[in-house]
């Protein structure tokens, strides 16, 4: 397995060796307590497993808790937002494509080296400007404050 990611909050970690497996990305996923990861789409589907805690999903209209041994699969295009309101750190696995494995790889920092706290400004410029050229929608404030979701 490769070396684990701070990819804005959430850490990741490929299972997948993405130099010889073109087919999918399988990862491996901690979303530490308190970290929101804010409303977005993009054409790559996910499926995440939740494999100890819970989080609260958002995907079309709405929220939902998912708990351990729970699925939420969300096919591309499809907005969605995740947070984890709970004290505990969420342990997922999450399939989706190579081009997402290969897009949290670039913007990764290796969690090891990754102060505490929010991102720099320099580390959110880095973000969107990689999502944009992945070609991936980010949501506004507004979009984000629409759903209950608090920016800055």
């Amino acid at each position: 397995m490769s070396k684990v990611l701070d990819v804005m909050g959430p850490r990741i970690q490929l299972v997948t060796d993405l130099t010889e497996n073109k087919d999918y990305s399988l990862m491996k996923a901690e979303v530490p307590a308190g970290v929101i990861v804010p409303v977005h789409s993009h054409e790559d589907r996910e499926t995440f497993v939740v494999l100890s805690g819970e989080l609260e999903a958002f995907t079309e209209d709405s929220w939902k808790t998912v708990r351990a041994g729970e699925t939420v699969d969300i096919p591309g295009h499809v907005k969605h937002a995740w947070r984890n309101s709970s004290s505990e750190t969420v342990t997922l696995l999450v399939v989706s494509t190579v081009n997402m494995g290969e897009f949290f790889n670039e913007i990764g920092r290796p969690a090891d080296t990754v102060p505490p706290g929010p991102p720099s400004p320099e580390a959110l410029q880095h973000f969107v400007e990689v999502a944009i050229a992945y070609g991936y929608w980010l949501g506004t404030p507004e979009d984000n404050a629409s759903i209950g979701i608090k920016l800055g």
